[in-house]
């Protein structure tokens, strides 16, 4: 008999899923410098908000949807097998891009510890320099869950809960002490004591939030597996991505009781320089241990969403029927061996091109959040239900638009619009050759 997953389970693995390498670098690239400490807050506690309506029109199709296949199978279901298509081709391309993204951000961690470690340089993509060390090491970490994943679930979860609780206590116990060590003065200086509200460094937040959260979705590809009610898993899903949000903040003070905007967009890593200034190397390599977490978390919960989400595909007749098929540890292997497979390709590419096609996936969540919000607003059967969803709806649509709309403050780059034309011309000639069959 399989082993159904309890509500730690889920919360380490949407935990894992929501925080990345992004958590560790984009203090110092992003967040500090455009938009401080408070309304960086703001913003995610805004986008939180936000998800929080998305997520009840999650409790809506979990209630009423019981099949595998999450989003992909409740539209398709509700919406016809051209809609399913849609979602399901945003979902795949939204989690297996994500595994490469982590599985390189291994080899940066290394780099961090041993600098200079990288050896047997290839080429240059993009202005990134592709080396046969770094794409070793992010192929043997894929291949590692790979072989961890294709035991099980259970297995899985079981890595899953120990690498994010040493997470969760690192950097806790690492900001308690940059609270009693950091620089307090500068930091009340500089981010508190001429503090002033700005929607707009607000807006820029809220606006990757999509990108950020990406991973609390992954809940419905592991329904049928959950040891308890569906209505307790959204629950646990508001929870975890609290806790997103609240590591999320932390990394950010940490790097703010160290440096100034300036001086933190300065540092080629200012969370990991910050901690080195303060808590020395012991401090330095536990942030290491807890970014390996994050970025080894992210890939094995993206590993068994993109997995699932290729077998559901499968199963309605989308894909070969052979990706649906089971091993003896009910593990759909083939999807796997595919998922693992472009996973171990894209590095080929270097990181910056893959971070160009990963920018797509707030774009693709937003689309898949929206469809799930339009159809759980028309079966809904209670009204706050049905409003809520409905706000869902257009709150999604307004993530969409502030990636498309000319001008908005967080609008894809013209390489990430050439890559996303050239998805969806894909998904349409696939989508032609499947149904003229």
């Amino acid at each position: 008999m399989m082993k159904k997953l309890s509500k730690l389970d889920l919360i380490a693995l949407v935990i894992g899923s929501v925080i990345g390498w992004g958590a560790f670098y984009l203090p110092g690239t992003k967040f500090l410098i455009e938009s401080g400490v408070i309304n960086t807050a703001i913003g995610f506690f805004i986008g939180w908000g936000l998800i929080f309506f998305i997520q009840v029109a999650y409790h809506t199709m979990m209630h009423h949807h019981k099949e595998t296949g999450g989003e992909f199978s409740y539209t398709f279901t509700h919406l016809g097998k051209k809609h399913g298509f849609i979602v399901g081709w945003a979902l795949s391309f939204c989690y297996l891009t994500l595994i490469p993204l982590n599985a390189t951000a291994v080899a940066l961690v290394l780099k961090e510890v041993v600098p200079g470690a990288s050896w047997g340089y290839l080429y240059t993509m993009a202005g990134y320099p592709v080396y046969i060390s770094d794409l070793l090491i992010s192929t043997l970490v894929i291949l590692f869950f790979f072989c961890l994943n294709r035991k099980g679930i259970a297995i899985s979860m079981v890595f899953q809960k120990v690498i994010i609780s040493l997470l969760f206590i690192i950097i806790v116990a690492i900001s308690l002490y940059m609270l009693c060590k950091g620089n307090i003065e500068q930091f009340n200086t500089t981010y508190l004591a001429h503090y002033q509200l700005d929607v707009q460094a607000i807006l820029k937040v809220v606006a990757i939030i999509p990108f950020l959260f990406v991973g609390f979705d992954i809940v419905p590809q592991v329904l049928t597996d959950l040891g308890f009610p569906a209505k307790s898993a959204v629950k646990i899903t508001v929870l975890a991505t609290g806790a997103g949000v609240l590591i999320y903040n932390l990394l950010n003070v940490i790097t703010a009781l160290a440096f100034t905007p300036g001086e933190a967009g300065s540092q080629t890593w200012a969370s990991g320089s910050a901690v080195l200034a303060y808590l020395g190397w012991a401090g330095f390599l536990a942030l290491c241990v807890a970014l390996f977490a994050a970025v080894v978390g992210g890939i094995n919960g993206f590993m068994v969403g993109s997995s699932r989400v290729l077998a559901s595909l499968a199963a309605y007749g989308l894909l070969p029927a052979s990706f649906a098929k089971e091993n003896q540890y009910h593990v759909a292997e083939k999807s796997l061996k595919f998922v693992t497979f472009i996973s171990m390709l894209l590095p080929l590419l270097g990181r910056v091109v893959i971070i160009y096609i990963v920018d797509l996936s707030s774009l693709m969540a937003a689309v898949t959040y929206a469809y799930v919000c339009y159809i759980s607003a028309k079966v809904a059967e209670h009204t706050l239900e049905k409003r809520f969803s409905q706000f869902g709806f257009c709150i999604s649509n307004v993530f969409a638009g502030l990636l498309l709309i000319p001008g908005s403050p967080s609008q894809l780059s013209t390489v990430s619009l050439a890559i996303l034309v050239i998805w969806i011309l894909l998904g349409l000639i696939y989508f032609m050759k499947v149904k003229s069959k």
